[in-house]
C-alpha cells in the first residue's frame, strides 16, 4: 500500500511479508527467490533496499561477499547458521547480522521450517545482483564476473 507522508508529497509505502517484486533463481543447485520492497526502481529510495527471502530446510545462501554495500539480515523465523569469515554462529528469530563490506557471509537452515529474514543493503544496488541471478541461473560466486 502507497500512503502520501506530509513532508513535500514524499510517497511512503506498506509491506506485508509476501508483498514487493517476486525474483525467483532456478537453474542452480538450491534455487531461491527474493521479494524485493523498497529499492530505487519500486519506490524511488535514494540510500537503500529492503526485502524478504525464505530459506527451506537444508537450504543455504552461499558464502560470498559485497565490495561496497553495507547489509543487514533480521531473522523472523526459523533457526540455522550464519558463516562470517569462516566462523559459524547459530541464529534464530529475533537475530539481526550487520555485515560490512568485504566481509565473507552465508547462512544455512540447519532447521525443521523455513527461515524468514529480512536484508537491507546500503547503499542501494545488489538488488540488481539478484534480478541478474534470476535471469542468467547463476549464484553468487559465479555472477560477480559477468555483471
Amino acid at each position: 500500500m502507497t500512503i502520501r507522508s506530509g513532508r513535500g508529497g514524499a510517497m511512503a509505502n506498506l509491506f506485508g511479508w509476501g508483498d514487493g517484486e517476486r525474483v525467483e533463481m532456478g537453474g542452480v543447485d538450491e534455487p531461491r527467490g527474493w521479494r524485493i520492497q523498497v529499492c530505487p526502481q519500486n519506490t524511488a529510495s535514494e540510500r537503500l533496499s529492503m526485502g524478504t527471502q525464505e530459506i527451506p530446510p537444508g537450504g543455504r545462501i552461499p558464502v560470498h561477499l559485497h565490495e561496497r554495500e553495507e547489509e543487514i539480515l533480521f531473522f523472523h523465523a526459523g533457526e540455522g547458521e550464519v558463516e562470517v569469515d569462516g566462523a559459524v554462529h547459530p541464529v534464530g528469530p529475533g537475530m539481526s547480522v550487520f555485515l560490512p563490506p568485504g566481509v565473507s557471509h552465508g547462512v544455512r537452515n540447519t532447521g525443521g521450517l523455513p527461515i524468514k529474514l529480512v536484508w537491507i543493503f546500503s547503499p542501494p544496488g545488489y538488488e540488481e545482483v539478484f534480478r541478474q541471478m534470476a535471469r542468467r541461473g547463476m549464484d553468487h560466486g559465479e555472477i560477480e564476473g559477468h555483471i
